[in-house]
């Protein structure tokens, strides 16, 4: 059982088929911005950047057989673009995080600690993507327009943003395919204040290799990589889990936090030795995917496509493309999707977890940092545990097989 109840509803097969793109494209406002940073001021690859997402894309579709977001990795990209790090630098983190999840994965440690992984910071860590997405809603809303294309006020964008958001709610309500309808909103607004931008054709040449140079390697592992394993295994692995389950139920069965691990080191492998976009999966992008209308695997497929389509086809052209796409009309689809995930974070039966998990997200959003607000839920939790035990007259040193406190 899925938190909507059932997918399946009576509609036309072209409707049908909008839906699953509309959901298959509804991580887009959070993909596109990094995407084209990640571009212009760190020198990636375009066309390795969309090419090989859209084949992670496939092979998540093709393997989990539920829609399966791919994201960039938010903190790694954030100090990527701060510190103005070189591609290769980009690649060798790529490489470390490939290696690391690899780990996860092989060893079994991936489950093992999923399997002791509270509840209530699953739901900490949901509610801290939620206000995330929110704060980067209106930050992004309040650029009006991209550097160097013709302004649109503040103003005019967070209504923008606001009006894309309700259009989703609505268009959800309505059976629409919300998320092309709100891209579609913003190419126009877009093109109507900046015009057609010229547009390169053909792919930009990807060649396979390895960083030379061991200082990337080092830059990497403490500017990228320290920083964003935790954050991956408690978003990207026990959260994504979660989530997955919540909406599709038993279809998401393959949906391990092992396997999510095993993907998350291919797509960081290839990434790295094609200089494309290091990537995750991530439990917001579940609920937008889910949320815009994707219910089956089609979705991740037709978006894995489209991505491949546009790296091999336009190349150098894409970051051009890509900016005829107000702001605005980005930012209310983050929105939205924050919005939506912290329902999903809220779905907890006792107040005190409710009040954790609140806590670990208002934490998180007044440092800007996941971590931080993790370290301190679990410190909350582990109190608790201690607490509850002292209260219950057991003794405070952990049983042989430990405990999980849910």
């Amino acid at each position: 059982m899925t938190v909507d109840g059932p997918a399946e509803r009576s509609e036309s097969r072209p409707l049908a088929a909008l839906r699953e793109l509309s959901g298959g494209l509804g991580d887009t406002g959070l993909f596109i911005p990094i995407a084209v940073a990640m571009i212009l001021l760190n020198g990636l690859n375009a066309t390795a950047v969309f090419a090989v997402t859209g084949l992670v894309y496939l092979g998540t579709a093709l393997y989990f057989r539920v829609p399966v977001p791919v994201q960039p990795l938010k903190a790694f990209a954030a100090a990527a673009i701060a510190l103005h790090l070189s591609a290769e630098v980009l690649a060798a983190g790529a490489l470390l995080m490939a290696a690391a999840m690899a780990l996860l994965a092989s060893s079994g440690l991936a489950e093992w600690l999923a399997a002791r992984f509270p509840l209530v910071l699953v739901r900490g860590i949901q509610a801290s993507v939620a206000l995330l997405l929110a704060k980067a809603a209106w930050e992004l809303a309040e650029k009006g327009n991209w550097p160097g294309l013709p302004p649109i006020e503040p103003a005019a964008g967070v209504a923008m943003a606001a009006a894309a958001c309700a259009l989703l709610f609505a268009s959800r309500a309505l059976s629409l395919p919300g998320s092309l309808l709100a891209l579609g909103g913003g190419a126009a607004v877009g093109l109507a204040v900046g015009g057609m931008p010229h547009l390169a054709t053909g792919p930009e040449a990807i060649s396979l290799s390895v960083p030379r140079d061991p200082g990337a390697f080092g830059t990497a592992l403490t500017a990228l990589v320290l920083a964003q394993i935790p954050l991956t295994f408690g978003n990207s692995v026990v959260a994504t889990a979660d989530a997955e389950r919540s909406y599709f139920g038993l279809q998401a069965r393959r949906v391990r936090p092992s396997r999510l691990a095993g993907s998350i080191a291919i797509a960081n492998a290839v990434a790295g030795l094609s200089g494309g976009l290091p990537v995750c999966h991530g439990a917001g992008g579940v609920t937008a995917h889910y949320k815009l209308g994707a219910r089956t695997a089609a979705a991740t497929i037709a978006t894995g496509g489209l991505f491949v389509a546009l790296g091999l086809g336009l190349g150098a052209g894409l970051p051009a493309l890509l900016q005829v796409l107000a702001p605005g009309a980005l930012a209310g689809m983050l929105a939205f999707v924050a919005i939506q995930h912290g329902a999903l974070a809220a779905r907890l039966e006792r107040l005190d977890d409710r009040l954790i998990a609140a806590g670990v997200g208002v934490l998180t959003l007044l440092s800007g940092n996941l971590a931080i607000g993790f370290a301190a839920g679990a410190a909350v939790v582990a109190a608790r545990a201690l607490w509850r035990r002292w209260r219950a007259g057991l003794p405070l040193a952990p049983q042989p097989r430990g405990e999980v406190v849910r």
